[in-house]
């Protein structure tokens, strides 16, 4: 039969496993973490870039005198 966590105490049996897969979980979600930050700075990199792509893009399209300006960020779109 498994032991109640709580009614186990501290340094007694079935403690140590619990410590050493809380641990373990632990490193586990600092891996993931530290993927997530990474991949979080990967793309906000790749946004930068293709804004920037789409910036120097738009500033050299010629516009028809009389052509309204959208903007397609302002969130009415």
């Amino acid at each position: 039969a498994t032991a109640d966590p709580v009614s186990v105490s501290p340094g007694g049996l079935g403690g140590g496993s619990w410590c050493q897969e809380h641990e373990m979980i632990h490193g586990r979600l600092d891996v993931i973490e530290e993927k997530v930050i990474k991949t979080v700075e990967h793309l906000e990199s790749e946004v930068k870039s293709l804004l920037g792509i789409i910036s120097e893009t738009t500033s050299n399209i010629p516009i028809a005198p009389g052509t309204p300006l959208i903007d397609i960020l302002d969130g009415e779109y």
